[in-house]
């Protein structure tokens, strides 16, 4: 049975984690089989979109402690190469230029949490968690779980996660902008797909342009933020998309991004 499962749902590439006896766990081979599932998406002109979501009503609880516990007999260069299989998951997402969206049931944990924070949209239904509990075990975070978590709250809830590992619900994430769907229980999935059908007809390039942009906003400085946005709008003023987005809107019709897909 494979370890990640891949479905694809009308122009949406559903990914399910599928280790649900473990909670959806970073076995051996997690890891190569969710590359290859993002590379499979970004290749494909018929996925518009990417929903990540775990079997069994538990997204993600991270890293397998029994793969971790082999770690304290290994080189610093060898743990480097272990933890280098996550970090390429983690940025195989980001560097999508397709959206991606976090489907969370049950909760997330450990790394986990980076698996969900990185995607695009975070739909998160009642009463799941998220929790970076290192500190219990004498580690710290991994996968740039704190570059993505500082990026959506302030530091003091940060510090109140990591260094007391408890679990911070769904409803407060919410409330603070870093999830962007609290969705009824079991349903965070639908709630996922239903935010796909967006992409339908929008225009890939351009999404992927923003995407670069939300990601760079964050660090960028003004001046090289704007250069950034400069140097896209020069590029989409020239692209197939545009001509088509100002065409219709001055023939007052609708636009067909779709068929230039």
């Amino acid at each position: 049975m494979s370890i990640i499962e891949n479905t694809i749902i009308e122009n949406t590439l559903l990914i399910t984690l599928n280790n649900p006896e473990k909670r959806n766990s970073m076995i051996p081979g997690f890891h190569d089989e969710l590359q290859e599932s993002i590379k499979m998406a970004e290749e494909n002109k018929d996925i518009y979109s990417i929903v990540i979501t775990g079997a069994g009503g538990f997204f993600c609880a991270g890293g397998d402690l029994n793969s971790l516990q082999t770690r304290r007999t290994m080189t610093e260069d060898e743990r480097y190469k272990s933890l280098n299989n996550l970090n390429g998951s983690i940025k195989s997402i980001y560097n999508c230029s397709k959206p991606v969206i976090a489907a969370v049931e049950g909760g997330a944990a450990g790394a986990g949490v980076s698996l969900a924070m990185v995607c695009d949209i975070v739909v998160m239904s009642e009463n799941t968690f998220l929790s970076l509990a290192y500190v219990k075990i004498g580690l710290s975070p991994d996968g740039a779980a704190t570059k993505f978590l500082a990026d959506t709250m302030p530091r003091q809830l940060l510090s109140e996660m990591a260094m007391l590992g408890g679990k911070i619900e769904s409803s407060r994430l919410f409330q603070i902008g870093a999830v962007n769907v609290l969705s009824q229980k079991g349903k965070a999935k639908d709630d996922a797909l239903e935010i796909c059908k967006n992409f339908a007809n929008l225009p890939k390039n351009s999404i992927s342009r923003i995407k670069k942009l939300t990601q760079s906003a964050y660090a960028n400085t003004f001046d090289n933020q704007m250069k950034l946005e400069t140097d896209f709008m020069v590029i989409s003023q020239g692209d197939k998309e545009s001509i088509e987005g100002i065409d219709a809107f001055l023939e007052k019709r609708s636009s067909n991004f779709k068929k230039l897909r």
